[in-house]
């Protein structure tokens, strides 16, 4: 996996003897890319320090017989908290949330038993607290654990969304070789500009490690597609030589000519003298 990693960064080339690889070696490649994409967003979150202290003097609430009850005298329920950068928010019992300002951004709003997030003012889901309520510790406790929930699912859910980013990115590079069908079968291009999409997410670890600002990200995913590009392009080099045989014949004594097309560890050209199939063998090779 090592050399499919420096070919897919420095050598986009070679990775076409790679593209007999299984289906689950795929995932479990995204899977390291992901991994490195997200320790970003881990940090980020690990390391966060300016949640508000979620006392109940703070928050002027606390969770009372089960549910959440609020000092309305004292508590402005529209004045938010910090939450790893989320606006968080505790309602008094029958309060709409409508009364808030969630237009913008992400919040998080505590009412009676349950927790709900918003984006841009919408309603995305609801969590139950009642099984961290029922433990009977104060807010300050409870807030606590949940923070531990939240980050660990935090960090969980932004490592399946950078699978499924980089999942995206390849089938957006790899439609244009549907018209390679009779040439390729489209899962074993697929796979190799899978393993084109290195640059891609070394784009993304840099971005959410150190917060890049939005023209400099542009000009690393401008860059990152280098790789895919290469690898398409040596893919519609090679179908045509197969279909225009005649156009790269050898001299005409017989004397063969080099070319730098990739091989197999074998030695063997990838592409010589005839069109993928669903027959051929899969090659495992790391």
């Amino acid at each position: 996996m090592y050399k499919i990693l420096t070919d897919g960064l420095l050598h986009p080339r070679q990775l076409l003897a790679y593209r007999n690889k299984s289906g689950w070696f795929v995932l479990a490649f995204f899977a390291l890319l992901a991994f490195f994409a997200t320790i970003g967003q881990a940090l980020f979150y690990v390391s966060y320090g300016q949640n508000s202290d979620f006392l109940p003097e703070n928050a002027a609430c606390e969770y009372l017989g089960g549910t959440l009850v609020c000092d309305e005298a004292g508590h402005d329920y529209t004045k938010p908290l910090d939450f790893f950068g989320n606006d968080a928010y505790f309602l008094p019992s029958g309060v709409d949330v409508a009364s808030l300002s969630l237009s913008a951004g992400t919040a998080i709003v505590f009412q009676d038993e349950y927790v709900a997030f918003f984006t841009e003012g919408e309603g995305l889901m609801s969590i139950d607290l009642s099984p961290l309520i029922a433990t009977g510790r104060d807010l300050g406790a409870i807030m606590s654990a949940y923070a531990t929930v939240f980050l660990v699912m935090t960090i969980l859910l932004s490592f399946i969304g950078n699978i499924l980013l980089l999942a995206a990115f390849t089938l957006m590079s790899s439609i244009s070789l549907l018209r390679l069908r009779g040439f390729l079968r489209f899962k074993k291009a697929y796979t190799v500009l899978a393993f084109a999409s290195v640059p891609f997410a070394l784009a993304l670890t840099f971005n959410n490690i150190l917060r890049l600002p939005e023209w400099a990200f542009m000009i690393l995913m401008v860059v990152s597609f280098r790789s895919s590009f290469v690898v398409i392009r040596e893919l519609f080099e090679q179908a045509y030589a197969y279909q225009n045989p005649e156009s790269h014949a050898g001299p005409s004594d017989g004397a063969g000519s080099e070319t730098d097309e990739p091989t197999e560890d074998d030695g063997k050209p990838v592409r010589t003298d005839r069109p993928e199939s669903d027959d051929d063998d899969d090659d495992d090779r790391s």
